[in-house]
């Protein structure tokens, strides 16, 4: 990193595609191995749709990354030039405190971004009018969250919604805080972004 800092991250790429787009994947908890590997569910199922995964591993703790926001885009660079990947913008994933790591992240260059998708993820701060200017957003919440986000799902949407994002919003009928992913949905907003990019 540009202070000089060293930070590992887990790489998986599918083998049968050559340049497959790249999803930035932010650990939940404290972003270290053990939760990256704990939540690299997700991951795996990118993987398997023809995505490369990588997972940054936070060396400092869960609030690292948000405060070094303005390194992701080098990180990716790095990524893409090392493992061959397509040379576009990548997608920010992200599970619980990394969903919405994920959306921090997005909103400090949210044009070096082909979207976001948190699963779930809340926004706890006002953006700038405009400032997002379009970029495509996926939050799913589950209905029964068991740390009441699913309050807080309108306040997030109007806050990503006035800051220009597109914002694809719903709460999932009987889910807690940690749920399996509707794929079928996911998927048609994936293909959908990428078209875009």
């Amino acid at each position: 990193m540009s202070g000089g800092q060293a930070i590992n991250v887990l790489f998986f790429k599918p083998m049968e595609v050559v340049s497959p787009p790249l999803a930035v994947m932010v650990s939940g908890g404290n972003s270290n191995e053990f939760m990256a590997r704990a939540q690299y569910w997700l991951g795996k199922e990118l993987v398997d749709r023809g995505w490369a995964v990588a997972v940054p591993i936070s060396p400092e703790g869960r609030h690292f990354f948000i405060e070094h926001a303005e390194e992701f885009p080098q990180i990716i660079k790095d990524l893409q030039r090392i493992h061959g990947l397509m040379e576009s913008k990548p997608l920010l994933v992200g599970v619980s405190s990394g969903g919405s790591a994920a959306l921090e992240i997005a909103s400090a260059a949210p044009d070096q971004y082909m979207g976001v998708v948190a699963t779930p993820g809340r926004m706890s701060k006002d953006l700038a009018q405009t400032y997002l200017d379009g970029l495509p957003v996926y939050i799913r919440i589950g209905e029964k969250d068991d740390l009441r986000w699913n309050r807080q799902l309108h306040k997030t949407v109007a806050r990503l919604q006035s800051a220009g994002a597109v914002v694809n919003a719903e709460l999932v009928a009987g889910a807690r805080h940690i749920f399996p992913v509707n794929w079928v949905d996911l998927e048609a907003w994936l293909a959908t972004t990428l078209q875009g990019h």
